[in-house]
């Protein structure tokens, strides 16, 4: 077995027996893998084991052969975004990036593009950009790191939603993020890309009818 190392971002977890994790990440090197944590609960819980939400993680974990399905031995954080738990609506949109990214990428199927994007798009969350004009901003980036996102001028757009779709499919993250959305713009760009999600999945995302509650409330504040 290969022991391999590299950088990680949480994409779900839940509990196995009394003391270990299965966690799934999406990795800078090896996309996303699947693994089982030993030892991180309970009262004899290696301090700083257990994985959070919204991180920046460096593990370890030990390559099977023929397997998707890996040995986790180190998970030590780089970063914590904890300002994005200070606003739900900040958070929705996190946890809803977090879900469009492992349903739409296969095992092992290595995408630096992807997870510069979804740490990014963390990034910003935690800067205190706007939830919704940030998640929109991912949806075009992923959509197009996927090659799923046909090019903006193959919409018939408003001035306003046609200039921010070109801005964003040219710039990169850092000008992009400033880049506030008006409640109408952000309605027209989530009608396509949330058709183009919606027609590239078997079932409705389970963060959605959230992100979109919020994503309406942020931008009324």
């Amino acid at each position: 077995m290969a022991i391999q190392k590299t950088e990680a971002i949480l994409l779900r977890k839940r509990d196995l027996r009394e003391t270990s994790l299965i966690l799934t990440f999406f990795t800078k090197d090896f996309g996303k893998i699947h693994g089982v944590l030993k030892g991180a609960r309970g009262s004899r819980a290696r301090s700083g084991s257990n994985p959070l939400y919204f991180g920046l993680e460096q593990i370890v974990f030990y390559e099977k052969e023929k397997s998707d399905f890996f040995i986790i031995s180190q998970c030590e954080p780089q970063l914590i975004f904890l300002d994005i738990l200070k606003d739900w609506g900040r958070a929705s949109s996190a946890y809803y990036m977090l879900e469009l990214t492992d349903v739409f990428t296969e095992s092992r199927d290595s995408s630096p593009e992807i997870f510069e994007n979804l740490l990014n798009g963390l990034k910003a969350l935690n800067y205190g950009k706007e939830a919704g004009s940030i998640a929109c901003l991912f949806e075009v980036k992923f959509l197009t790191a996927l090659g799923l996102w046909p090019g903006s001028e193959t919409f018939e757009l408003t001035r306003g939603a046609a200039s921010t779709l070109a801005h964003f499919e040219k710039e990169e993250w850092q000008a992009s993020s400033k880049i506030k959305l008006t409640r109408e713009a952000l309605d027209e760009i989530k009608k396509i890309t949330g058709k183009i999600i919606q027609d590239n999945i078997e079932r409705p995302l389970k963060t959605t009818k959230i992100f979109s509650h919020c994503s309406r409330l942020s931008l009324e504040q």
